[in-house]
C-alpha cells in the first residue's frame, strides 16, 4: 500500500526544499517537489533529486565497522557503546574533556544534528571549533551593523526596480532565487552581478561588472562616495536611523571612483553610474553570495556594503535591503543545546579554519578522541596537508556518515548515518528561506543502522548521564519547536504532525527591519560601531588592501561551489581530474593550453588538474570546484588556513597557487 510524506532536504543550501515523497513497503519509489511550499513551489534541483540515488547506493555504509590491522570489520552497537564508555570515561578521568574533540558541522541540516554537542555538553565539555568554514565573515559584519543578519522574504525581490548580485550565483546555488530573478526583470527590474568570474549568473542577465577578487569594499567606499558628491543621500533616513555618517563621510572622502579604478579594475564611470543608478531605483536591493567573504578583509567588505545601502536608504524597505543572511527561525529552535551548555564546565575552542594547526601545536591536553557527524574536514577543511596529517595521529576517531568518507576512512569506529527519510526532524535555515520544514520520517532505517540521535541516547544512558532534558526524538522536537510557536502564536490540536500541513514563519521578519528596531546597542545601523571597536576592530568598515602571492605564487585561488553537488557530498563515485579553469592570458604566461595536464602547486602540495580556457574567469586568478576528494584531487590541499578579520571565517579565496605542465616535471 502507498503512502505519501513530506521531507524537506537536508542540505546546507539556501533554499531549503521540502519533498513529497512516495513510499510502498517500506521503501521509497517516488520523490517530487512540494508545489504548497511557500518558496520551492514544486521545484526541486539535482541536489535534492540525488539523494534518492544515494539513499539505495551500493556503497551505502550499512554497519557499524572497526578498524583492526588497517582494515574495516564489522563490529556490533553493543561493542561499540562498551568501547566508547570506557574510552569516554578513561580519558576524562585521566586527561578532563579537552582531551575529546567534538567536531559536527552542517552536512545535515536538521535540528538532530545539534546531539552530538548536547551530549558532549552534558558529559561535561569538550574541544571544538568556533567560527565558520562558510559565511561567518558576513554574519559578524551584520551583527555590527544592524545587530543581526536579517533578509527579506524572497518573494519581495518582485517589488525590486534594481537587483546587485553581489558575489551572487543563483543560477548554480539558489535556484528558486533564479526564478524570482527572472520574473522580477520581466517586470522591468534591472539585475547587475558584480563577480570576479562571469558566472553562470552573469552571463543571464543584463550586466557583468568584473571585479578584482577582495577588492569589493573598495568598490562599496567608492559608491558612497559618489552619492555623498552627488547630494544623493537619504539624509531623513541617515539622520533618524544612522551612526556615524560624518566619521564615515570623512573616511570616504578618500575613495573617488579614480581611486578604486586602481584598486578594482572598473572603470570610473561605470562606478559613478553604478552608484547613482544605485541610489536613484526606488527600491533596490542587494543579494550578497558567501564567495564575497572568504578573505581576510571579508567581514569589512560586507560592512562597507552596508553603509553604502544605509546612506542610500534602501534598508526597512519592500524590494531593498542587504540581503546576506536570514537568521530569522533558527535562534528559536536551539533551546535544548542552549540549556545544555550549563553542564559544559571544560570547554576549549580553535579556530574553524584552523584543524590542522591546532592539532600540531600539540594542545595541553592533547587530543585523544575525537567524534565528527555532518561533516568531512579531510576533505573541506584548508591546507589539508596539515590537517590530514595531524588529524591522522589522534588516537581514537570516530566518524558518523552514510559513505566511506577521506575522512571515515582515517576513523577507527565508522558508524552509518540514517538518511533524511529514514527519521521525523525540523529544519530551518538562516541563510535565504523565512520557512520552517517538518519533515516526516518516510521509512524505516535498516535494522544494522541505529540513527545518530538515538545512538547518543542510548550511550547517554550507558554512562548514567542523566541531563540531556529529553529521552525520545519527539520530546526533543517539541522542545526545539515549542519556543518558535510561541512566537507565531501557532498552535495545533495535535502533535508535531500538525507541522506537516502548515509553513511556519515570522510575518514581521518579511521585510529587514521594517519596522526600524534595530539590534545594535543604539537601536540605530552603526556605521561606527563601538561594538567593533571594542573587539580590536576598526569602528568604522574599511578598506583592507588584499593579499597577494607574490612571484613565486602569483595566482590566486578561487574554490567555489559545484553546481549540481554540495560541497563534498556526492562526489564519492567521481574519480576523473578536477579541471583548472584560467583565461588564455594566464594560460600564455604559463604556457599551458587548453586540455592540458597540469600540476596546481600551493605552498605545501600539488594536486593534478586539466586545463580549460575561460574568459570568463578574472586575469591572475585560477578557478576549481570544491568538493572532490583525494582520489581525485581536493582542491583544499592547496588553500591556506588564513582567518577573516572578524566572524572567525575561513579565507579560503586568499590561498594562491602557481602551475606547471606535467611535460615540464
Amino acid at each position: 500500500m502507498q503512502k505519501q510524506v513530506y521531507v524537506s532536504c537536508p542540505m546546507d543550501c539556501f533554499d531549503l526544499c521540502r519533498f513529497k515523497v512516495i513510499v510502498e513497503n517500506n521503501k521509497v519509489i517516488g520523490l517530487a517537489g512540494d508545489p504548497d511550499h511557500p518558496l520551492t513551489r514544486g521545484v526541486v534541483c539535482k541536489k535534492g533529486k540525488k539523494l534518492l540515488e544515494q539513499l539505495v547506493h551500493p556503497g551505502r555504509l550499512q554497519h557499524p565497522l572497526m578498524k583492526k590491522d588497517g582494515a574495516f570489520v564489522q563490529i556490533s552497537y553493543d561493542r561499540v557503546f562498551d568501547l566508547l564508555a570506557e574510552k569516554l570515561s578513561s580519558i576524562k578521568k585521566r586527561y578532563g574533556n579537552t582531551a575529546i574533540l567534538n567536531y559536527t558541522s552542517d552536512g545535515y541540516g536538521g535540528c538532530k544534528n545539534r546531539i552530538q554537542s548536547i551530549f558532549f555538553n552534558c558529559f561535561g565539555g569538550d574541544t571544538r571549533f568556533e567560527g565558520s568554514l562558510c559565511w561567518g565573515a558576513g554574519i559578524a559584519a551584520q551583527k555590527y551593523d544592524f545587530g543581526a543578519a536579517r533578509g527579506h522574504l524572497p518573494q519581495d525581490i518582485l517589488n525590486s526596480k534594481l537587483v546587485i548580485l553581489w558575489g551572487r550565483n543563483p543560477k548554480h546555488t539558489s535556484i528558486h532565487l533564479q526564478s524570482l530573478l527572472v520574473r522580477a526583470r520581466k517586470k522591468g527590474t534591472r539585475v547587475i552581478v558584480i563577480d570576479p568570474v562571469k558566472t553562470a549568473t552573469a552571463k543571464a542577465f543584463d550586466t557583468h561588472i568584473p571585479i578584482a577578487p577582495s577588492t569589493d569594499g573598495a568598490l562599496a567606499l567608492a559608491m558612497a562616495n559618489v552619492l555623498i558628491q552627488e547630494n544623493l543621500v537619504d539624509s531623513a533616513f541617515v539622520r533618524d536611523y544612522v551612526k556615524g555618517f560624518e566619521r564615515f563621510k570623512a573616511y570616504v572622502a578618500n575613495f573617488s571612483p579614480e581611486v578604486a579604478q586602481k584598486i578594482t579594475g572598473i572603470d570610473a564611470a561605470v562606478i559613478k553610474a553604478l552608484a547613482i543608478d544605485y541610489a536613484t531605483a526606488d527600491p533596490a536591493a542587494i543579494y550578497i553570495g558567501y564567495g564575497m567573504q572568504r578573505y581576510e578583509n571579508g567581514g569589512n567588505n560586507i560592512r562597507c556594503i552596508d553603509a553604502l545601502a544605509a546612506l542610500a536608504g534602501h534598508i526597512g524597505k519592500k524590494g531593498g535591503g542587504v540581503n546576506y543572511a536570514s537568521s530569522s527561525l533558527a535562534p528559536f529552535l536551539n533551546f535544548p543545546e542552549t540549556k545544555s551548555q550549563h553542564f559544559a564546565t571544560q570547554t576549549r575552542t580553535f579556530p574553524a579554519a584552523k584543524l590542522g594547526e591546532f592539532l600540531k601545536d600539540k594542545p595541553n591536553p592533547p587530543i585523544k578522541i575525537a567524534f565528527v557527524a555532518s561533516g568531512n574536514p579531510l576533505v573541506q577543511s584548508p591546507d589539508l596537508f596539515t590537517t590530514v596529517d595531524q588529524f591522522s595521529k589522534i588516537d581514537f576517531k570516530v566518524v558518523f556518515d552514510h559513505f566511506m568518507t577521506d575522512t571515515a576512512a582515517h576513523a577507527d569506529i565508522v558508524l552509518p548515518a540514517a538518511f533524511v527519510f529514514e527519521q521525523e526532524d525540523i529544519f530551518a535555515t538562516s541563510m535565504y528561506s523565512h520557512v520552517l520544514n517538518f519533515s516526516q520520517k518516510a521509512i524505516d532505517p535498516p535494522e544494522t543502522i541505529l540513527p545518530e540521535f538515538e545512538f547518543f541516547l542510548e550511550l547517554a544512558k550507558r554512562m548514567g548521564i542523566e541531563t540531556l532534558g529529553f529521552d525520545s526524538s519527539a520530546q526533543y522536537l517539541n522542545q526545539c519547536v515549542d519556543p518558535l510557536l510561541a512566537q507565531t502564536k501557532t498552535v495545533f490540536d495535535r502533535d508535531l504532525a500538525g507541522l506537516a500541513s502548515a509553513y511556519v514563519q515570522i510575518k514581521a521578519h518579511d521585510i529587514a527591519w521594517e519596522d526600524k528596531q534595530f539590534l545594535t546597542a543604539s537601536g540605530k545601523i552603526e556605521i561606527y560601531s563601538e561594538k567593533a571597536l571594542a573587539d580590536g576592530l576598526s569602528a568604522l568598515p574599511e578598506f583592507i588592501p588584499p593579499l597577494a602571492g607574490g612571484l613565486k605564487f602569483p595566482l590566486r585561488l578561487l574554490t567555489c561551489k559545484a553546481k549540481d553537488r554540495m560541497h563534498s557530498q556526492g562526489f564519492m563515485d567521481e574519480t576523473k581530474t578536477p579541471i583548472l579553469y584560467i583565461n588564455e592570458k594566464t594560460a600564455e604566461d604559463f604556457k599551458v593550453y587548453q586540455g592540458d595536464r597540469v600540476r596546481v602547486c600551493g605552498k605545501k602540495a600539488w594536486i593534478e588538474a586539466m586545463v580549460c580556457l575561460d574568459e570568463a574567469i578574472y586575469e591572475n586568478t585560477a578557478f576549481m570546484y570544491e568538493g572532490y576528494w583525494h582520489k581525485s584531487g581536493a582542491v583544499n590541499f592547496l588553500t591556506e588556513s588564513r582567518v577573516s578579520d572578524m566572524g572567525g571565517q575561513a579565507a579560503y579565496y586568499d590561498s594562491f597557487c602557481t602551475l606547471h605542465p606535467l611535460s615540464d616535471v
